[in-house]
């Protein structure tokens, strides 16, 4: 089978997929499209939004739709109906965590009003989902968040980390000492690694509502 990536220069919404890509070392075609490209190419997507993946010419969008799609091709989910929930579950919780960053830090046009919407998202947002990530990381034990094997939601979640670590506070993870060894332990197996080390991409001034 043949798989592109359909997105923009950075990591953003499609970095998850690239991440899913590498950790099975799966070959794929980056697609890049630049920002003065896109409102021409814009109507001819499934849904007018970036990421797409693209499947022997078949198009997938909707970002969590893609991960699981992989994650079930390629036998990174859960080992039970109910582990497949959970890695949903995980998944959803930070997906809305990402999507109030996204709406104060590009969407919202009232300055003071995006300054408060930030604070609260430092001091009781990220708190709120870290603190419940980090019991539901020490009651699984071992380095995964779902079971005792790798899935697409350990790589999603990480990847979500790392883009808040690189937005928001680099010292984000300090304080949860399970999450940090959960992130840590994603970001450690060996294709994963070598592709951040030679990844070019950034996480920050992403387009925004384009996935």
């Amino acid at each position: 089978m043949t798989y592109k990536i359909i997105y923009f220069g950075i990591k953003g919404r499609a970095e998850a997929f690239r991440l899913i890509f590498s950790a099975l070392d799966v070959k794929y075609e980056d697609v890049i499209i630049k920002s003065a490209d896109w409102p021409g190419y814009k109507p001819g997507t499934p849904w007018g939004q970036l990421p797409i993946l693209e499947v022997d010419g078949q198009q997938l969008a909707q970002t969590s739709t893609i991960c699981r799609y992989l994650g079930h091709t390629f036998n990174l989910c859960g080992e039970t109906a109910w582990e497949d929930a959970k890695c949903d579950e995980y998944v959803d919780a930070t997906n809305d965590l990402i999507e109030e960053w996204i709406g104060f830090k590009f969407l919202e046009p009232d300055e003071a009003r995006k300054v408060e919407r930030k604070a609260k998202f430092v001091s009781t947002l990220i708190p709120n989902c870290l603190a419940k990530l980090e019991v539901i990381k020490e009651k699984n034990g071992g380095d995964f968040l779902v079971g005792k094997k790798l899935t697409w939601a350990d790589i999603n979640v990480a990847d979500k980390l790392a883009m808040l670590e690189g937005d928001i506070d680099s010292t984000i993870l300090e304080g949860y000492p399970n999450l940090k060894m959960f992130k840590n332990a994603v970001f450690s197996i060996p294709r994963i690694k070598a592709y951040i080390e030679k990844s070019g991409y950034t996480y920050v001034n992403m387009d925004p509502g384009l996935g």
